[in-house]
């Protein structure tokens, strides 16, 4: 009769090992949907993932956008009373049209940029140079690596970055990049503070809370 008890004992820790295991099994299976999927290892992977992930968030960022003709309703322009009116106007009016000012920036700058070509495709190559040493930069992390290989011809981080601030610094000048830079702050940030001031804002616009 005693032989009977450490069978029960052993039979109840394998029971509660089931139990635990199911348990622990049924955590994961929660957890799984909420794992965030990886970006493919490819580069037609990774050009198809990103592509994907920036026209959905395009579309989101789109839907928020306010009618248009609300925008430019000629009705709602009015000189402000004074600095104060200037800065509540101001305040209420980039909360509520943020969007559409986002468009607004974009759509100058762009306009900015396709009138001067030099000073893009410069800006554009910096940019492509910059961005291809820092991916073979991050790819020689893992062997601690302070070169990478080129045209047959190993280059330090060092020197490329070197090369790229020079280069941006000459092109800039070069492309006459203090002017083009003046002409997007204007068409940029000037077209956004000129109509958030101009316009006066509606009851549903609220100011920023930043508590």
């Amino acid at each position: 009769m005693q032989g009977g008890s450490p069978m029960k004992t052993e039979m109840a820790f394998v029971d509660g090992a089931e139990e635990t295991s199911a348990t622990t099994a049924s955590l994961k299976g929660t957890e799984e949907p909420f794992s965030v999927a990886a970006a493919p290892s490819t580069f037609v992977g990774k050009v198809q993932y990103y592509y994907t992930s920036t026209v959905e968030g395009t579309r989101r960022q789109l839907a928020l956008v306010r009618p248009w003709k609300e925008f430019f309703d000629r009705q709602a322009f009015a000189s402000p009373a004074g600095l104060s009116d200037s800065l509540s106007r101001l305040n209420r009016n980039i909360n509520y049209y943020y969007h559409n000012y986002i468009i607004m920036a974009l759509v100058g700058s762009s306009y900015v940029l396709l009138l001067n070509p030099a000073f893009s495709l410069c800006l554009f190559m910096t940019l492509m140079m910059w961005w291809y040493v820092s991916t073979k930069r991050a790819e020689a992390a893992a062997t601690n690596s302070n070169h990478f290989t080129l045209a047959n011809r190993e280059i330090t981080f060092s020197q490329a970055y070197i090369f790229i601030i020079l280069f941006g610094g000459v092109s800039f000048f070069l492309s006459n990049g203090s002017s083009v830079v003046f002409w997007l702050v204007l068409s940029s940030l000037g077209i956004v503070v000129a109509h958030a001031v101009l316009r006066k804002p509606t009851q549903e616009e609220q100011p920023f809370s930043f508590v």
